[in-house]
């Protein structure tokens, strides 16, 4: 199966960082970034056969983060996605209703380090990805 990693966050320096980070760490997956929820969700509607794990913003302009956690809550075959939230916020209610979400493997602040992804390694359904 075609394992990719999807960025999304609407600031084009934390892109940058964030997919800097992943190529040199993330051995399993490929890695995409997307400027915007609407773009990362037309993506993930045509890419439904491989296994995505996002690192998503909350607070993005159009579609932010809790949209697009709502919509892959319907579809059908959300058993490919993992989410990881990576965001600025400290507020820990955000970080509940992140976790709430059954995707939603971790909620990381940003920026993202190298560090904080070896500490994922622990999870089996993220480690496919930086493998």
């Amino acid at each position: 199966m075609n394992r990719k990693i999807l960025i999304i966050d609407d600031d084009p320096i934390v892109l940058f960082l964030h997919e800097t980070i992943l190529d040199d760490s993330a051995k399993g997956a490929a890695v995409l970034t997307f400027e915007s929820g609407t773009l990362a969700q037309e993506y993930i509607i045509k890419h439904k056969s491989e296994e995505l794990l996002l690192l998503l913003d909350i607070n993005m302009p159009v579609v932010n983060g809790w949209q697009l956690l709502d919509f892959l809550s319907t579809v059908s075959f959300q058993s490919e996605i993992a989410v990881l939230m990576v965001t600025s916020s400290v507020n820990d209610s955000d970080k509940e209703k992140a976790l709430s979400y059954p995707m939603v493997n971790g909620f990381l602040i940003k920026p993202l380090t190298p560090e904080a992804l070896l500490a994922l390694l622990d999870s089996d359904r993220l480690r496919k990805f930086l493998e």
